[in-house]
């Protein structure tokens, strides 16, 4: 909201008095449908003619960050990674509690953060973890299936080249259609002039007529399938990327167990722990091609080095894969 406060103020865009926004006045312009297309006028919503600013996705995208900024219950104490992980024994969710221990010659009164399991289901035999201990082994999981910036920026740039052959393939194949849609404009006005000056009988008329228009509404879908589909795939396939390169930058980050916790819950899912060690399921469609391609180290060097490895075959085959599911 600073950022947004600082941006608006330097480009002149100020309150009445000439002082900065104030950021509830940020916040509501960013609740404003307008910007997508829809207008409300006397509490009734029309569809706007005029060209929207922003797509209805991100739209949705920013009042779900302004849902968890603004939203948020308060707690007593807020613990990064309570719901969603799971005891492997009895599936009940792991809780957190804080335990002071006192050193008299040392350090003095210490907190720590404990996990433990709810026993909802009154079985238990898991033991407690330690916080930084299951941050630790977060922190190896998210590197696993992250890509460094050095191998992100070449993938980014692999995308980008395909993307530009792309388009000029879809360029040359709609000025073919184009060029038969005409074409075929035509045959349908010489049918037409044929049948007025009773060169053609009806029944043939009709019959080549039928045959003429089905052939230009199936080109009239190409066209429109070519427009609209267009590169559908480059996104998804860059926001993963770029999302795989934040794993490993927030992975690496010091004191980010709350963007870690989210970072978590974008790569994987299903996270279970059991005697102190904790699993994961990775999501389909690039997360899980990465994890197939390093194995999970739990921390210290060895986890740093899981993504400055040279990417196999192996790799690049799943990658691709990826590419025509995305297609």
């Amino acid at each position: 909201m600073k950022d947004i406060r600082d941006l608006f103020f330097k480009n002149g865009i100020t309150r009445r008095n000439g002082k900065p926004l104030h950021f509830n006045q940020i916040r509501e312009m960013l609740q404003r449908t307008f910007y997508f297309g829809l207008m409300t006028y006397h509490g009734e919503t029309y569809e706007g003619k005029h060209k929207p600013l922003v797509t209805k996705k991100l739209f949705d995208e920013v009042q779900k960050v302004l849902e968890k900024k603004y939203n948020r219950k308060p707690q007593k104490h807020e613990f990064a990674f309570t719901g969603f992980i799971k005891c492997k024994e009895c599936d009940s969710f792991f809780t957190a509690e804080k335990h002071k221990k006192f050193y008299p010659k040392t350090r003095g009164e210490v907190e720590y953060t404990y996990y433990r399991c709810v026993k909802k289901k009154g079985v238990y035999s898991q033991p407690y973890l330690r916080e930084e201990e299951l941050e630790n082994q977060l922190r190896g999981l998210i590197l696993s299936v992250s890509l460094s910036e050095v191998w992100a920026n070449k993938l980014l740039k692999m995308a980008e080249k395909d993307g530009k052959k792309e388009k000029q393939f879809a360029v040359g194949e709609l000025q073919k259609l184009s060029f038969s849609l005409t074409e075929l404009e035509k045959k349908l006005d010489k049918l037409l002039e044929s049948y007025l000056e009773e060169i053609v009988d009806t029944e043939s008329y009709q019959k080549k007529k039928e045959k003429l228009l089905q052939q230009k509404q199936f080109l009239k879908e190409k066209i429109v399938e070519i427009k609209t589909k267009g590169l559908s795939w480059l996104e998804p396939l860059n926001e993963f990327i770029k999302e795989a390169a934040d794993a490993a930058k927030i992975a690496r980050a010091k004191n980010s167990c709350h963007d870690l916790s989210i970072m978590a819950k974008t790569v994987g899912s299903n996270f279970f722990l059991k005697d102190r060690r904790l699993s994961a399921s990775f999501k389909k469609g690039g997360f899980d091609a990465l994890a197939a391609e390093a194995p999970y180290v739990p921390q210290g060097k060895g986890a740093a080095s899981a993504t400055s490895r040279p990417l196999s075959s192996l790799y690049w085959l799943q990658i691709l894969d990826l590419e025509n599911q995305l297609r």
